[in-house]
């Protein structure tokens, strides 16, 4: 018995809620895992686990236990990964925070590339509210820059810049008269980004300011995109959010020269005493990935 195996142990059959599943997982039997889990109290001298024959919860003990254990071990296998990364090929898992737009269509075609030059690399990608702050638990977060969050804690490293503009289905232009002017976008249907109905004022790079509304609402990205290429409205987004839909003649641009004032998306990454080689490494790629996709 050892102190990291029976913690590892002990963390994955709470994250599992029962030593069955815990074992398949961990490719052993609920026995072993009970004699580990037990070794675990003994040394401890504390109580970790309730266990029934149908149910399982923690202690108070317990319930400190896992949360400050999972921390240490993940930074334990983090320290071997980097060190070892060092002499031999990159391994381990990364773990990503992203909004959604930001995640589905932006970074997982690019994750996949990544994953096929560093096979060893396991992602995890956790979904996270605009604007959300950065969490430790993560070893990188993808975001528009948070002008706010300064962070010693913290390195930023900009990836990009973007303006959000205006596009539309073919379809749904054909059934209008053309656009030629920003004030005529307020007499059309936008599909807004929110969870409101009320009219939201946009302020643009050459100082217009139009208030925009429509009868489709969503904090669902994917959901507003859907809909523009359905021709139920225009969508206010970056280009890079909807490339591919640009690439396959479903979208194209309304008014290309009215665009938002120019913003910049960052990777955060918490400040380690070793090396971030995963993260850095799939920093570089993203740069590189979109060096020429924005300007």
């Amino acid at each position: 018995m050892d102190w990291i195996t029976c913690t590892q142990s002990f963390i994955c059959v709470v994250d599992h809620g029962s030593l069955a599943q815990a074992a398949t997982k961990l490719h052993t039997s609920s026995s072993a895992l009970s004699k580990r889990l037990s070794w675990l109290e003994r040394q401890l001298g504390v109580q970790l686990l309730k266990r029934t024959t149908r149910s399982l919860s923690m202690t108070d003990a317990g319930d400190l236990f896992y949360h400050r254990a999972k921390t240490w071990v993940d930074d334990w296998q983090q320290l071997v990964s980097e060190t070892t990364s060092t002499f031999g090929e990159v391994s381990g898992v990364l773990r990503i925070g992203a909004p959604l737009v930001t995640g589905n269509r932006f970074l997982v075609n690019f994750i996949a590339e990544f994953l096929e030059i560093y096979p060893k690399i396991k992602v995890e990608l956790t979904t996270l509210t605009p604007g959300q702050l950065p969490d430790l638990n993560l070893d990188v977060v993808i975001s528009r820059e948070l002008e706010y969050f300064n962070s010693a804690s913290y390195i930023a490293a900009k990836l990009f810049d973007f303006q959000p503009g205006f596009f539309a289905a073919p379809a749904y232009l054909a059934r209008h008269a053309p656009i030629t002017t920003p004030e005529q976008l307020t007499q059309h249907n936008i599909l807004l980004y929110g969870n409101s109905h009320q009219p939201q004022e946009r302020v643009f790079e050459d100082g217009t300011r139009l208030q925009l509304s429509g009868n489709f609402v969503s904090p669902n990205p994917e959901a507003l995109v859907s809909a523009a290429v359905i021709g139920m409205g225009i969508i206010l987004g970056g280009a890079g959010t909807v490339q591919k839909e640009i690439d396959q003649g479903l979208l194209v641009p309304v008014l290309p020269a009215l665009k938002q004032p120019r913003s910049s998306a960052y990777a955060y990454y918490p400040k380690l005493e070793y090396n971030h080689t995963k993260t850095k490494l799939f920093i570089d790629f993203i740069k590189q990935k979109v060096k020429d996709l924005y300007v």
